[in-house]
């Protein structure tokens, strides 16, 4: 079972990118998708990337790190979500998803067998897809993200 420090062992370890994201998104289901592969820069750990951008409401995003052990398990481990409004589960305990949010997965939420991190924090890291993207490559530590993502380290002027 995954420990706390382990799980941000496997976010934050240096990965390199082993299959590279579509040239272009796939539309599905009113979202643009594209996904693509990395590994640890060791060749140990395998994990992958999904990216997903709303139509319409180009706020609502989300770019999500998936880690896959070698049993076979996936464990949905980071995202970085856009505005995308307020998420009721529970009518008493509604989830705010208000303003540009994270979510990482507990050791707690693994044993209860919930795989999808709940907990939201909010964020003043970035404030579009192009920013999380470039903040979700540091933050998960993608060393050769440059390559793939030609604007991703530029800096924006209204920043």
């Amino acid at each position: 079972m995954l420990t706390d420090e382990l799980i941000t062992k496997l976010i934050t370890e240096e990965k390199i990118i082993g299959e590279p994201p579509k040239k272009d998104f796939k539309e599905e289901n009113q979202h643009l998708r594209n996904d693509f592969q990395l590994t640890s820069s060791d060749g140990v750990r395998r994990y992958s990337v999904f990216m997903r951008k709303h139509i319409e409401f180009m706020e609502n995003f989300s770019i999500g790190l998936m880690y896959h052990s070698e049993e076979g398990t996936s464990y949905n481990l980071f995202r970085c979500n856009g505005n995308h409004g307020e998420v009721v589960v529970d009518i008493l305990n509604p989830v705010p998803h208000f303003g540009y949010h994270t979510h990482k997965i507990t050791a707690e939420l693994l044993e209860s067998n919930i795989n999808d991190p709940k907990q939201s924090e909010l964020t003043k890291e970035y404030a579009s897809f192009e920013q999380a993207m470039n903040y979700f490559c540091r933050y998960v530590n993608i060393k050769d993200a440059d390559k793939y993502f030609p604007n991703i380290n530029q800096i924006n002027m209204f920043e």
